[in-house]
């Protein structure tokens, strides 16, 4: 747990540094203008539930440029995808291209 803690802190201070932010209001519209992953194309409803029963929606918000890569947590940066497509990515991904 604490190494899940300290990569929290550290990602947190990346965001910060990143600048950008977004308001659950802004989250909620794209979200709901959004009726499917944007990465595998699945509908919300096709996706099965997290392992994790703490976690109640099967999406989560993915970002376009990773924060890792200097994204921001601006809305326009932001996309909703399944947990799937999202947990499957990994920072490295970008500059693999």
């Amino acid at each position: 747990m604490d190494c899940r803690n300290a990569r929290g802190k550290i990602r947190s201070a990346r965001v910060k540094a990143n600048g950008g932010s977004h308001t659950s209001k802004e989250w909620l519209a794209l979200l709901a203008a959004t009726p499917a992953c944007v990465e595998c194309g699945r509908a919300w409803a096709d996706i099965p539930p997290r392992p994790d029963p703490r976690y109640k929606s099967v999406w989560t918000k993915g970002h376009i440029v990773p924060v890792y890569h200097g994204g921001t947590n601006d809305i326009s940066n932001i996309r909703p995808e399944c947990y799937e497509c999202n947990f499957g990515k990994n920072a490295g991904a970008l500059s693999k291209k």
